[in-house]
């Protein structure tokens, strides 16, 4: 893998850690996915398949609200979503839409599932600290949302 390629992921939370080649070879598991304005990537209410890294582009986090939808984040260059599908087999509580012309990475949670289960400790390991990295976004996104219900 090229590894210097790849040092511009080193800033994705998931990715915290992580030298670039093993970034690099987390990246060759996934494919590139290019969405079009008002493309929508995940759907409220289906079952996570997938989870996406935006190597470049715009999108938003609706939650449906009856007639009113409400754009409840923006995400950006180098933003993940869809990983909640990792540790829960909840269905998504939010759909995401391309706001502008987007290059993604989509991971298949499926495979990712599988390489947890390889017997290849450098593989197992690499995955293994990409979800920390998880467990450590998802204690972010959660401090954040605790601390917008305070204030």
């Amino acid at each position: 893998m090229d590894a210097p390629r790849y040092e511009r992921y080193s800033s994705v939370p998931l990715f915290e850690g992580l030298q670039p080649e093993e970034i690099g070879a987390l990246l060759g598991f996934s494919q590139e996915v290019i969405v079009e304005p008002g493309d929508v990537v995940i759907s409220e209410g289906d079952i996570p398949g997938h989870f996406f890294i935006i190597a470049e582009g715009t999108l938003d986090v609706i939650k449906s609200d009856g007639a009113n939808p409400k754009v409840l984040a923006r995400l950006s260059d180098l933003s993940s979503f869809g990983e909640m599908g990792l540790v829960s087999e909840n269905r998504h509580t939010a759909s995401v839409v391309a706001v502008t012309r987007s290059r993604l990475r989509s991971f298949s949670i499926a495979k990712f599932k599988e390489l947890l289960e390889m017997q290849d400790r450098t593989v197992y390991r690499t995955v293994y600290r990409m979800v920390l990295g998880l467990a450590r976004l998802i204690a972010m996104r959660l401090q954040s949302s605790d601390h917008r219900r305070v204030n």
